[in-house]
């Protein structure tokens, strides 16, 4: 069992970096998807028009290059903390005006005379933490309190900066 936590304890650092290497992945291909195909573009603009978001057009390209430009920088463990805060921003703002719409106000059973069910509050709260914004919510609140662990440019950046 020692074993197995020594080995765990050792690949932290390994385990930390694949983390945000993909999650910085998912963010910049979303973003370059809303940025660049138009399948993508015209998804974001009907989802910021739909919410009622001002400017919509520049809204959604502004939101496609944040994602785009913050995943890039948190794959590379560049301005890590900085690139967290805005990430968390636009899943926070996307989970409140779009995604919370997604979980049911009912239960509706598969046997139709079992009856339609109100939603309890721990029903309801097993459907919001299901939501893969929280999943990545907690990551980037990782990332941010963490900063750039390993292998990154910040960390480069912070050894160079010691060295001289």
């Amino acid at each position: 069992m020692k074993t197995i936590v020594s080995n765990l304890e050792k690949n932290t650092n390994t385990i930390y970096i694949i983390c945000r290497i993909l999650i910085g992945l998912f963010f910049f291909v979303a973003g370059f998807n809303k940025l660049f195909h138009p399948i993508f573009q015209g998804y974001m603009f009907n989802t910021i028009s739909t919410i009622g978001f001002p400017f919509p057009q520049f809204t959604a390209n502004f939101t496609a290059f944040c994602e785009c430009v913050f995943g890039l920088f948190l794959m590379l463990g560049f301005w890590t903390r900085i690139s967290s805060v805005f990430l968390i921003i636009i899943i926070l703002v996307a989970l409140f005006t779009h995604d919370l719409g997604s979980i049911p106000k009912e239960l509706i059973p598969i046997k139709p005379e079992t009856g339609i069910y109100e939603m309890d509050p721990f029903t309801w709260l097993g459907y919001f933490l299901y939501l893969p914004q929280m999943l990545y919510l907690l990551f980037l609140l990782l990332f941010l309190f963490q900063g750039c662990t390993g292998f990154g440019i910040d960390r480069f950046q912070k050894t160079k900066s010691g060295n001289s």
